[in-house]
């Protein structure tokens, strides 16, 4: 037990050496999708505004706030909110602070650590024979965790706190044989899984099916347990309900009440869409899958797993594991609110990768010592790399396309000025470039010319246009009656974007440009 501890300890640091090392050679300014942007702009506001750090001022145009601001943002009187886990920013926002941009990523490769090491709990408590070091192995690199590890976002802290939960709930079961279990010891476990909950609502569906497949286990928690441990969940979401009770006179967070609206009439189909994206498998070139939606071309290990499904095993408390990942599946893809978006792995299953992997390593572990299997291990441990470096690089290539985009904003747009877009997704993608800009989303081209109309009115000085060809690249409609003329323009090659920097004709100097 000793050397599997010190054997598993070594693993976490190899773990957290291999995450800093790829890290530092990624932008940490740019995103691989947009949603982390949003994720930004919130963080840096609880920085500014630390007395209302959820409450996102409106863009001005002279003394008047005005609702020009992209879906990600839901408009509540004078100020917007951002339409992401309310916490995650604020957790976030002092290591932003303290370390700068490069800060973001701290709690996500803790995240990740956690959930190592979390699942190597959990898998010691089922079964004392599971090699917790092969468990972390098998996690590091047959999961998406490492990539949802190297980004900005709350996948990684949630899962870790909940399989935490999972793992602690469980082992109170264990030293308390029949009988209820240490209450406090139970409640610690309900908060872990209301803390991942609160970050990931989707979390929610895995300590569902945790409840409910414990129900198999020889050591299983009492009901009376199950409810110490779901009044610990509620405990965890209170702050929550409490600021949404107060501030929005409603008793689901804006976060969740927002995406829950997707959950419309074409509910059914959607089903039928995402379970096919979702699930079905998907094939691999030499430059990695070919669907990263799927949930088991990410991720060796979940392969592995299904292949054991095949043969016998004398392993316990299987029939838990398999449980815990049907119905976390199930129900996370009953209430999806969408299919995830750009993602590595379907990002709402994340959770289901855990007694998968689990699975995984029971049937590596109970292999036959034969020449063939040794040889089918290295296979798997090469292609699982080579996941992983196809994970790293499509990262890595995003965040470089995006960053281009970025660079270019930076190098436009006046320090402080406004700008102005009729792409929803521009405020996403360079979050970094934009700080301190206020930025305006036109819904529509004759709201773009109204903005700009209104601020040649004010005689601002300059301002940006940023403008796609897959809308309409051309601003001279925007600068019509107005006193602006194109001063300078940047072509970039993401997504066809034009950007424009208009002077006005009465600020205009050689000295000023």
């Amino acid at each position: 037990m000793r050397s599997d501890l010190r054997g598993l300890t070594f693993v976490l640091a190899a773990c957290a050496l291999l995450l800093v090392a790829l890290a530092a050679g990624l932008r940490p300014d740019t995103f691989y999708v947009g949603d982390p942007g949003v994720k930004l702009v919130s963080a840096r506001n609880a920085i500014r505004f630390p007395t209302h750090p959820l409450a996102i001022p409106l863009p001005r145009i002279g003394n008047d706030a005005v609702p020009h601001v992209d879906p990600f943002f839901a408009v509540h009187g004078d100020h917007a909110h951002a339409v992401t886990s309310e916490f995650f920013p604020l957790m976030s926002a002092p290591l932003l602070a303290w370390l700068g941009l490069r800060g973001l990523y701290v709690l996500p490769a803790l995240g990740f650590l956690a959930t190592l090491a979390g699942a190597a709990w959990l898998s010691s408590v089922l079964e004392a024979r599971r090699s917790t070091v092969l468990v972390a192995l098998a996690m590091a690199l047959g999961t998406p965790f490492l990539f949802y590890g190297l980004e900005f976002w709350e996948h990684m802290p949630a899962l870790g706190l909940a399989t935490c939960g999972a793992g602690l709930l469980l082992e109170s079961a264990r030293r308390a044989p029949g009988r209820d279990a240490a209450p406090g010891a139970t409640f610690a476990a309900g908060l872990l899984l209301g803390l991942g909950t609160m970050l990931r609502p989707e979390l929610g569906c895995f300590a569902l099916a945790v409840f409910i497949a414990s129900r198999t286990l020889v050591h299983r928690p009492t009901w009376r347990s199950l409810v110490v441990a779901a009044t610990g969940m509620i405990v965890a979401l209170l702050p929550l309900e409490a600021y949404a009770v107060v501030h929005f006179g409603s008793w689901v967070p804006g976060h969740v009440g927002t995406n829950t609206a997707l959950l419309g009439a074409g509910w059914l189909g959607e089903r039928v869409v995402y379970a096919r994206d979702w699930l079905l498998p998907a094939g691999w070139t030499l430059a990695g899958p070919t669907r990263t939606n799927s949930l088991w071309s990410v991720a060796p290990a979940a392969i592995v797993a299904m292949i054991g499904a095949m043969r016998t095993s004398g392993r316990s408390e299987r029939a838990f594991l398999w449980w815990t990942a049907l119905l976390t599946v199930a129900f996370t893809l009953l209430l999806a609110p969408n299919d995830g978006g750009g993602q590595w792995g379907p990002r709402y299953l994340l959770a289901a990768y855990v007694p998968l992997t689990l699975l995984a390593v029971d049937t590596l572990e109970e292999l036959p010592r034969r020449a063939w299997s040794h040889a089918a291990i290295v296979l798997l441990l090469l292609a699982s790399v080579w996941v992983q470096r196809s994970a790293h690089r499509t990262l890595r290539g995003a965040k470089n396309t995006y960053g281009r985009l970025a660079d270019a904003v930076a190098r436009v747009a006046e320090p402080g000025r406004p700008v102005i877009t009729d792409a929803w997704w521009v405020d996403q993608l360079a979050a970094a470039s934009l700080d301190r800009h206020p930025v305006f989303v036109a819904g529509s081209a004759n709201d773009a010319r109204d903005i700009v109309q209104r601020f040649s009115d004010l005689t601002v000085p300059s301002i940006t246009v940023i403008r796609s060809r897959e809308n309409a690249a051309d601003v001279s409609a925007f600068m019509a009656g107005t006193c602006y003329f194109e001063e300078a323009k940047e072509e970039v090659d993401v997504r066809q974007v034009v950007i424009y920097r208009l002077r006005h004709r009465c600020g205009h100097t050689e000295q000023n440009r």
